[in-house]
C-alpha cells in the first residue's frame, strides 16, 4: 500500500448530512464525463461546500492552506466505471465512500509505485535488457478495500479509478483540495 491513506474522517452525523443534500440535488446522467463513465453526478453548491458540518470536517483533513478546488457527488449504477487517470490539477484528493448497496463490482483501484529496493536477485532471471526501468513508476495495480465511511486520501499523482459495476451501486463524496496561492 502506498500513496495514499484510508481513513474515517466522517462521524455519522457528518454522513447522514452528506447524505441528506445528495438526495436534495439535481444530477446530470453522464455517459462520459471526464474519466467517468455511465455515472450520476451532484454538484455541492457553494454555500454547502462553504457551510456543511462535513464539509468543514474534511477541510480540517485538508489542513487550512488547503482550499476546496470543487466537489461533487458520484452515484456508480451498474456499467460505471472511472478509468485510471490522475488529478494533477488538485494538491490533494478526498474520495469518501457514502453508500455502497448490493454492490458487485466498483472497486477503487490505484496503481502504486514499484521501487524494489537491492534490486533483482541473482537467482532470478529478467526478461529486459533494462530490468531497472520500471523502477520508480506507478505500475503495480491494486484494489483498496474500502468501506462506507471511509475516505481515501491522496495527491496528484497516484494513478487511480474504480472497477466495473455489475450490480448494486455505490455513491461517494469527491472533494479536491488545492494550496492557496496569492
Amino acid at each position: 500500500m502506498g500513496g495514499y491513506t484510508k481513513e474515517r474522517l466522517l462521524s455519522q452525523e457528518d454522513m447522514e448530512e452528506a447524505m441528506e443534500l445528495y438526495h436534495s440535488l439535481p444530477y446530470t446522467e453522464y455517459w462520459q464525463y471526464y474519466n467517468l463513465f455511465k455515472v450520476e453526478r451532484r454538484s455541492i453548491p457553494a454555500d454547502a461546500a462553504n457551510n456543511a458540518a462535513f464539509m468543514k470536517t474534511l477541510h480540517k483533513r485538508a489542513r487550512t492552506e488547503n482550499q476546496i478546488g470543487s466537489g461533487y457527488f458520484l452515484k456508480y449504477p451498474p456499467g460505471s466505471f472511472t478509468k485510471l487517470h490522475t488529478d494533477n490539477d488538485s494538491d490533494l484528493t478526498l474520495v469518501t465512500l457514502l453508500e455502497s448497496k448490493d454492490l458487485v463490482g466498483g472497486y477503487s483501484i490505484v496503481n502504486g509505485r514499484y521501487e524494489e529496493l537491492g534490486g533483482r536477485p541473482k537467482h532470478m532471471e529478467a526478461v529486459r535488457k533494462d530490468e531497472t526501468s520500471f523502477y520508480g513508476q506507478n505500475i503495480i495495480p491494486d484494489v483498496v478495500d474500502i468501506n462506507d465511511g471511509e475516505t481515501l486520501c491522496y495527491g496528484p499523482d497516484l494513478q487511480h479509478g474504480v472497477s466495473k459495476v455489475y450490480e448494486g451501486h455505490r455513491i461517494v463524496l469527491v472533494t479536491w483540495w488545492s494550496n492557496s496561492r496569492s
